[in-house]
């Protein structure tokens, strides 16, 4: 058996196709997943199964395939740095849930500087 030597423009076609791939697979299969996290790992499968993607690649380009469905101005985790007292607040808009942090657990590079909104 011979092996192939791809260019970097073949490698990338490669990438993007199988991305597209994982995209849909994740388009099509997302509403039997809403309760789970388990989609991640079946799409992998999907990738690793039928289009016989290595593993280390086929979870590099699910992640990606998922995050660009992600919506971009969504953040994951809000954070009050004023709510008072000692504490810090995180919110998390995706779950609705609402998280209280001391302050002292927090490192103090993040308190130093905040990012801004």
């Amino acid at each position: 058996m011979e092996l192939v030597q791809f260019t970097a423009p073949q490698l990338n076609d490669y990438r993007t196709v199988m991305q597209s791939n994982a995209a849909a697979f994740i388009e099509r299969h997302q509403q039997e997943h809403l309760h789970d996290d388990s989609l991640f790992d079946r799409t992998v499968d999907h990738l690793v199964g039928v289009w016989d993607v290595p593993v280390f690649m086929a979870d590099r380009l699910v992640h990606l395939a998922m995050t660009e469905r992600s919506p971009k101005s969504a953040r994951w985790i809000g954070i009050d740095m004023a709510s008072g007292r000692d504490l810090c607040i995180f919110h998390d808009p995706r779950f609705n849930k609402i998280i209280q942090v001391p302050h002292r657990d927090l490192p103090h590079r993040f308190l130093a500087n905040p990012a801004p909104r």
